[in-house]
C-alpha cells in the first residue's frame, strides 16, 4: 500500500495475525524487535495513550541504523526503515483500521519526516490565500481548527489541519501540504473529514497569525510581534519537540523568526464574529503584501 503524504511516497506493509495465534506470535515478535532497539524516547501522553520511540543508539546519530520503532501502547507498533521508505506495522487486538490510519497519518508520518530532517513541523492550521500559505497558530483550544474550517468554507484550499511541514530553500521558507483531512472540532483518534478543496503542491509561506482568544465583547485586533516574542511562539508551536538535533532545530527557528513576519490576532469567542475575523485577516494580507 502506498501513501502520498507530505510530498513523499511511503510504502506500508501490513503484518496482521489471526486472533487465536496473535497473543503469542505478536508478543514474541515485538519483544524480539524491542530487544534490538534498547533505547527508549518517551513522548507526552497523546490521546490518553502512552507512545514512545525505540532506537539502537542513544545519541543525535539516530540513523546509525536505518530502522526505528514507534510504539502506540496496546494499539500498534510501526517499524520504520528510512533507507527504503518502508513502514511495517503490527497491530494489537485493540487496534482498528481507523485507529491505525489516525496514528499513521497524524502522528507517525510527521515524526518520521522530522527524524529524516525533511521538514520542521509546526502545530498550525493553514490555508492558501493568494497562492501563499497563511498559518494559524496558538495555544490549545485557541481556535486554530475553527478558524481554518471557516476559511475552507469561504473557498480557500486546505494546506494543513494540524501539523505543517516547513522547509528552507533558496533563502525562502516553504511548506508542504500534509493530507486532505481536517477535524474542525477535534474528534479523538479519527482522520476527520476530507476537504473538497486542498493543496497538492508546496507553497511559499506568506502570513502567520498567532491566535489569542478574548471575550466576545472585545474588538478584533492585529499587531505585529517583534524580537523574542516571535521566537517564543515558534518554539511553542514546534510540533515534534524531541531531544534529538536540538542545536539544528534552534538555528532553524531563529532563521524562521528573522525571515518572516508574525502577527498576533485577538479573536472574540463568538462564532457569529468569524466573518468579521475572516474579513480582518484577508484585508490585512492584501494591504500588507
Amino acid at each position: 500500500m502506498k501513501y502520498f503524504f507530505y510530498g513523499h511516497n511511503i510504502y506500508i506493509d501490513h503484518k496482521k495475525y489471526s486472533k487465536n495465534i496473535k497473543d503469542i506470535y505478536l508478543n514474541k515478535t515485538q519483544y524480539n524487535l524491542l530487544d534490538k532497539y534498547p533505547f527508549q524516547l518517551d513522548f507526552e501522553t497523546n490521546q490518553n495513550r502512552n507512545i514512545y520511540l525505540r532506537i539502537k543508539e542513544n545519541s543525535d546519530n539516530i540513523f546509525s541504523s536505518t530502522k526505528f520503532i514507534f510504539v502506540v501502547e496496546d494499539i500498534v507498533s510501526f517499524v520504520c526503515d528510512i533507507k527504503t521508505n518502508q513502514i511495517d506495522y503490527i497491530i494489537d487486538l485493540n487496534c482498528t483500521n481507523e485507529l491505525r490510519k489516525y496514528w499513521l497519518t497524524h502522528v507517525l508520518l510527521p515524526l518520521y519526516l522530522t527524524l529524516k530532517s525533511k521538514y520542521y513541523f509546526l502545530h498550525a492550521g493553514s490555508v492558501s490565500i493568494d497562492a501563499q500559505a497563511t498559518l494559524f497558530m496558538g495555544d490549545s483550544y485557541a481556535g486554530k481548527s475553527t478558524l481554518t474550517n471557516h476559511f475552507l468554507e469561504k473557498g480557500h484550499p486546505l494546506v494543513s489541519d494540524d501539523k505543517l511541514g516547513t522547509y528552507f530553500i533558496n533563502d525562502q521558507f516553504f511548506c508542504q501540504p500534509s493530507h486532505p483531512y481536517h477535524r474542525p472540532y477535534r474528534a479523538v483518534e479519527t482522520l476527520g473529514k476530507k476537504a473538497n478543496n486542498y493543496c497538492k503542491t508546496s507553497l511559499k509561506i506568506g502570513f502567520i497569525f498567532w491566535i489569542v482568544p478574548v471575550d466576545a465583547t472585545e474588538d478584533i485586533k492585529i499587531k505585529e510581534l517583534k524580537g523574542l516574542e516571535k521566537f517564543k511562539v515558534l518554539r511553542y508551536a514546534t510540533e515534534m519537540d524531541i531531544t534529538l538535533n536540538q542545536k539544528k532545530r534552534f538555528q532553524y527557528i531563529s532563521k524562521f523568526a528573522n525571515a518572516l513576519n508574525i502577527y498576533e490576532i485577538k479573536v472574540p469567542r463568538d462564532m457569529k464574529k468569524l466573518d468579521d475575523v475572516y474579513s480582518e485577516i484577508v484585508t490585512h494580507i492584501k494591504t500588507t503584501s
